[in-house]
């Protein structure tokens, strides 16, 4: 019975040391499901129940350049309708000055038109008395009037002036009905010249009215394209928050706050660590190269990201270079400088004005194992620039 009670007393003992064991593997279990999630924020972006920051940041910044990319296009295509709207402004003003002294013309056709009529006007009043002479002349026959002539001379005269008279009746008619000819073919010449320069004018306005609707259409898109790259900045810009503040709770979480920790610049945790040595400060490690200008870089995208990112040498990180020179962007001197590793440094903002073409850095190892902060100009980074969100 004994036997049998030491027994019972055994088996029992046995089952409460399973039980443990199997809420120790379960509570391991839960943990390290715990820690796989709240790292995949951080470096492992696959884990299925983890927030892929990057992924997201990248789908807006791509969203936000192809906006960039159309609004630039659309900016082009209205200089584009703006510059000939100009050019048929010139076009309609050349043609105003042409249809101004068409206008003068046709205003001194008609004052000469005008003027003619009047001549006309007495010449017809003239020609109507020597018409009446003439007709008097007609009935009066030679023999009448070499008997009321004194002379066979003052014969002559007279028959001499009625030539003359009639010579002079043709030719002025003759005369005012070709002027008045020449002088309505003018007018007309100049008022056909008027009607086209006016239909011209009229095509230019109606050409140019067609570029300003396109050209306020496309200033509409513009803009359009505008507000959604704005409207996506912001939601990146929400994005970043939420990543940074998941960086933070991550690091409270996991507060190995190592004994070298006395930050400088940039928040870089390892300023006074031994050089080149490994650190381990909240979910970054330094992997054997703390106070070199790689492991400040990767600490600044650690805190932008909050990925743990290798790139080799700092002279190698010209293969992963994606962008222009911009704030928060890794700039790069490659093998090429005659650095034997190369350098990179962190953009904290690019210069205008005086200072454009250059850019404000921070970085370690400049200086031997040292924070410097500096502006350089853009041409010595000759590996270009990565940033870390594209």
């Amino acid at each position: 019975m004994r036997f049998h009670h030491n027994s019972k007393v055994k088996t029992k003992r046995q089952d409460k040391i399973r039980a443990i064991r199997r809420k120790v593997v379960l509570l391991g279990a839960a943990v390290i499901f715990c820690c796989t999630a709240i790292g995949g924020i951080l470096t492992d972006q696959s884990t299925v129940h983890a927030r892929d920051f990057d992924a997201e940041i990248r789908a807006l910044q791509n969203q936000i350049n192809d906006y960039n990319q159309r609004a630039s296009e659309l900016s082009a295509q209205a200089d584009t309708l703006q510059g000939r709207i100009n050019e048929l402004q010139n076009q309609q003003a050349a043609i105003q000055a042409q249809i101004d002294l068409s206008e003068a013309e046709r205003a001194q056709l008609e004052q000469q038109i005008s003027d003619m009529e009047e001549r006309i006007k007495k010449q017809s009043e003239a020609l109507s008395e020597n018409l009446k002479s003439q007709y008097y002349n007609s009935q009066t026959t030679a023999l009448d009037i070499l008997m009321n002539s004194d002379s066979v001379s003052d014969y002559v005269d007279r028959q001499t002036r009625q030539q003359t008279v009639n010579n002079q009746i043709t030719a002025t008619v003759k005369q005012i009905k070709a002027d008045k000819v020449e002088l309505e073919k003018k007018k007309t010449e100049v008022e056909e010249i008027i009607s086209r320069q006016n239909s011209q004018k009229q095509d230019l306005a109606d050409a140019q009215a067609e570029q300003q609707r396109l050209l306020d259409q496309t200033q509409g898109q513009e803009e359009k394209f505008q507000q959604l790259t704005a409207e996506t900045e912001a939601k990146k810009a929400q994005v970043q928050r939420e990543q940074q503040e998941a960086i933070r709770l991550y690091q409270q979480q996991h507060n190995n706050t190592v004994s070298y920790n006395a930050q400088c610049g940039g928040g870089y945790p390892f300023c006074s660590a031994p050089p080149d040595t490994s650190q381990y400060y909240n979910g970054f490690y330094s992997s054997g190269n703390a106070r070199e200008c790689v492991n400040y870089v990767q600490w600044r995208i650690f805190q932008l990201t909050g990925r743990n990112e290798r790139h080799g040498n700092a002279g190698s990180w010209a293969d992963v270079a994606n962008s222009s020179a911009k704030v928060n962007t890794v700039a790069i001197m490659g093998y090429d400088t005659g650095l034997y590793y190369g350098h990179v440094a962190w953009v904290e903002e690019v210069g205008s004005g005086d200072r454009a073409g250059q850019v404000y850095i921070s970085e370690f190892n400049w200086s031997p194992y040292s924070y410097t902060e500096r502006w350089v100009y853009i041409s010595e980074f000759t590996g270009g620039f990565y940033d870390p969100l594209l």
